[in-house]
């Protein structure tokens, strides 16, 4: 995205003019204006069009992006908070056993860092019944969502740290949508789990057994693939027969 701001734009015209050592005259005759007209655009007077800029960059031997700074797409993205919410409920299971946790997000000016709480026992103290307390920085684009996690207050696992990989399908208005958590057991064996995840809490489980369990679809799937891929698609377009 390019900053449009008028007054970035004057300052970086008068600096490369300068620096070309090319005076308003000058400039004015390659771009078949007056003096006049060069110095309004210059003190933002007059905003030139579009065809104007481009003749501009070409006679200063610019480019627009030079005359219109780009915010970089790092930073657009982690100033987004995907989920429309500061508190997102997860959910997956182990053992059999449905395991509760809450991700908070607390956003900063430049990043989206984020406390997961982990094995919550009651959802409105989560602060206080979590068994496991991780920090961590959430990146995303329009499809997915990474959050890179680990736990400060291990001092006897200093690898214990988690990645979760997120679905994003919120443009579609969806409140819920699947996960994956990469982690180590208690033994320190690493573990994939698939989950979903809510900006609401969930009380109707059985309607969402599929999204929790893996399914004989998903097996057939992660034996052909060789992996397991989130939401896989139908790849036939890739390949081709001999």
């Amino acid at each position: 995205m390019y900053k449009t701001d008028t007054d970035i734009f004057c300052n970086n015209f008068k600096r490369y003019r300068k620096s070309r050592k090319t005076t308003l005259s000058m400039l004015g005759e390659k771009i078949n204006k007056s003096k006049a007209t060069v110095s309004k655009y210059e003190k933002g007077e007059i905003i030139p069009d579009y065809i104007t800029i481009l003749e501009i960059c070409n006679a200063l031997d610019i480019s627009i992006s030079q005359l219109f700074p780009i915010e970089t797409e790092e930073k657009v993205k982690r100033n987004n908070n995907p989920f429309h919410s500061n508190i997102i409920y997860m959910y997956y299971i182990t053992e059999n056993r449905l395991i509760n946790s809450v991700l908070e997000i607390l956003e900063d000016n430049e990043i989206i860092k984020v406390k997961f709480y982990n094995g919550i026992k009651d959802v409105s103290k989560y602060h206080e019944s979590a068994s496991y307390v991780y920090d961590g920085v959430l990146e995303c684009d329009k499809t997915i969502g990474y959050i890179n996690l680990i736990n400060t207050e291990s001092k006897d696992m200093q690898l214990e740290k988690l990645q979760v990989s997120i679905n994003l399908m919120w443009s579609k208005n969806f409140d819920i949508t699947n996960f994956f958590i990469l982690a180590l057991t208690p033994n320190s064996a690493p573990v994939v789990k698939k989950g979903i995840l809510s900006i609401s809490p969930i009380d109707n489980f059985e309607n969402f057994e599929e999204d929790l369990k893996i399914t004989q679809e998903e097996l057939l799937r992660i034996k052909n693939d060789n992996g397991w891929i989130l939401n896989n698609k139908n790849y036939n377009h890739f390949f081709f027969d001999k």
